[in-house]
């Protein structure tokens, strides 16, 4: 049976426990069946799901979370956090239910997430991986109808996945009941932090009873997800896999700097090199955009010129969202072009390549950006529009391809360092060059059509509804309803 270390997972990224004791590592799948380990049928069957051994962060964070202690896993995204606190989490719901504990009043397991997709991704797996251990999974979170979530909850499950908000609520108008809830995840708890939910953290925290096994995940590791790590959990294992420097990325991503001057010069790049691209590949692209009326300006111009495009931003409901992702992953649609909600957390499969249509903010979000191909071992590319005044961003991206041992391109110096002026040419010597050279004026004219240049708002109207996007219902084209995995398995395992 593989194990992490040779060819599936090359331990090439320093494991490190920094805080608190860890007895063993289960580096194999036979490592992780035991007595107070798993059960052998529920790792038979993450290898009929195709898993060949658990990951580095499993390999750690699953003996300290089944031992019942506390744990602080930092990781990357796309390390198979899920898993690593769901399954610890299902065995101590099961003991419980050994012990003839019910979950009448309410669950045994609650998970914390950010965002409506990463909720609604961990309610997936965990339905996937719960199912056959008999485990239901109930999902919470805003911007949605509440009456269905209501409904789930219930049916008396033993898992919630929740944001802080929906949660807080339900609990403050007495739908839920947290007293028996003794497992506590935070997932992306440095992005929970960022959007500003560590009250309603808190808020949620005085549900819950003190008691209790907590388990923190994070990709960075800064001072105030460290300050909320310890104000929440009691002599964690604290388990960092890699590095946590914001400017560190994935070797197996190959970095690309696109040089622009205007708009225009991006929509260009777009239609004359990165859809040729990706029709050569036959793969599947991310668009990455500042704004939500850009995105959805993108969706509607490339759409209607027969790109097989999606959108995904902040003001499309649930239901329109849920689509975009569906027919992204299922290869029906080619392209998504998104904000920023998209950069971590989402279940988005088989990117092959990344473009940032706008810079991202800071070097942390060119980062997580890029980071969402190049997954799993595979190879990824990534495309990023810069303008000559995004010299700060350039010097800190120069940092990324030194660490990551790519060569610098010289256009990436030149943005660095300034040599690029403000969409003029890279080097300024005093000289009139391309269509302003001296020998261009033989063949032009002042009154010729070469200067009645139309402009960018004419070329492209500038439509930003989304009454386009319409729901699979409207447009007469719904994909069928997908059978839950956990019931297509038939799968069972005994405890």
């Amino acid at each position: 049976m593989a194990e992490w270390g040779d060819e599936v997972w090359q331990d090439d990224e320093e494991v490190r426990v920094l805080h608190g004791e860890l007895s063993e590592t289960w580096k194999s799948f036979d490592a992780c069946t035991g007595e107070w380990k798993f059960p052998a049928g529920l790792m038979s069957y993450l290898q009929d799901q195709g898993f060949r051994c658990p990951t580095p962060i499993q390999t750690y964070a699953w003996p300290v979370l089944c031992k019942g202690s506390d744990c602080i896993g930092v990781a990357k995204t796309g390390s198979g956090k899920t898993l690593g606190y769901l399954l610890p989490g299902y065995v101590k719901v099961k003991r419980h239910e050994a012990q003839e504990r019910t979950y009448e009043k309410g669950p045994g397991m609650l998970v914390l997430a950010p965002t409506r997709e990463l909720c609604q991704q961990i309610y997936e797996e965990s339905e996937k991986f719960g199912k056959p251990a008999d485990v239901v999974t109930a999902c919470v979170y805003g911007g949605a109808p509440q009456q269905p979530q209501l409904q789930a909850l219930r049916g008396k499950p033993q898992c919630v996945a929740a944001t802080p908000g929906r949660l807080n609520d339900f609990l403050k108008r007495g739908m839920l009941d947290l007293e028996l809830c003794d497992y506590l995840v935070l997932d992306e708890a440095d992005r929970m932090l960022d959007m500003g939910f560590e009250p309603q953290i808190k808020e949620t925290a005085q549900w819950l009873p003190s008691e209790r096994q907590t388990a923190l995940f994070t990709a960075t590791w800064p001072s105030e997800v460290r300050d909320l790590a310890w104000s929440l959990t009691q002599k964690p294992v604290h388990i960092q896999v890699g590095t946590t420097d914001a400017q560190t990325a994935n070797a197996d991503i190959r970095q690309h700097i696109v040089t622009v001057h205007s708009e225009q010069d991006k929509v260009t790049f777009l239609e004359e090199k990165f859809f040729k691209m990706l029709q050569e590949k036959e793969g599947s692209g991310l668009i990455f955009t500042k704004t939500k009326k850009t995105a959805a300006w993108l969706y509607d111009t490339l759409g209607k010129n027969g790109a097989p495009i999606v959108c995904l931003h902040g003001d499309m409901d649930q239901t329109q969202r849920d689509w975009s992702l569906k027919h992204f992953n299922q290869g029906k649609a080619r392209l998504l072009v998104a904000t920023d909600v998209a950069q971590r957390g989402l279940d988005i499969r088989n990117v092959q390549i990344v473009v940032n249509y706008d810079a991202p903010a800071n070097i942390q979000d060119y980062v997580h950006r890029i980071g969402r191909t190049g997954r799993a071992g595979e190879k990824g590319d990534s495309y990023t529009c810069l303008f000559a005044s995004d010299w700060n961003l350039a010097s800190q991206i120069i940092k990324v391809f030194k660490k990551t041992g790519q060569e610098v391109p010289k256009d990436l110096t030149d943005i660095a360092e300034g040599n690029t002026g403000y969409g003029g040419s890279s080097a300024l010597d005093g000289t009139w060059g391309g269509k302003y050279a001296d020998s261009a004026w033989d063949d032009k004219s002042w009154d010729d059509k070469s200067w009645d240049h139309k402009s960018w708002d004419n070329k492209h109207a500038d439509s930003t509804s989304y009454e386009s996007y319409e729901s699979p219902e409207a447009q007469g084209k719904g994909a069928e309803e997908e059978v839950q995995s956990g019931e297509a398995t038939g799968y069972t395992y005994d405890w």
